[in-house]
């Protein structure tokens, strides 16, 4: 994944995943070594990454998903690297 080849973007940065879906950008940007991931996802897919996420303890101290659309979400922290995977026609 591009997150993996580019480590050095992730490494000690505040990422926001858009429109999580999954959670695997997230995951990705977490293993890359990002402080914090904030995965926000408006769907009912965001409690599906909210339990991927949970399975794995070591990556979930470092991702919070939040359900949300967001432009209406408002983040504890300001962000240092947005991703998103947009997907559809």
């Amino acid at each position: 994944a591009a997150v993996m080849e580019n480590r050095s973007d992730f490494s000690g940065r505040i990422v926001v995943d858009v429109g999580a879906g999954s959670g695997i950008l997230s995951m990705f940007a977490a293993l890359a070594g990002a402080k914090h991931v904030y995965a926000v996802e408006a769907s009912e897919m965001a409690e599906y990454a909210r339990k991927l996420i949970a399975g794995n303890p070591l990556l979930a101290e470092r991702i919070t998903v939040i359900k949300g659309k967001i432009e209406d979400i408002e983040l504890p922290e300001k962000a240092d690297v947005l991703i998103s995977e947009p997907m559809g026609t």
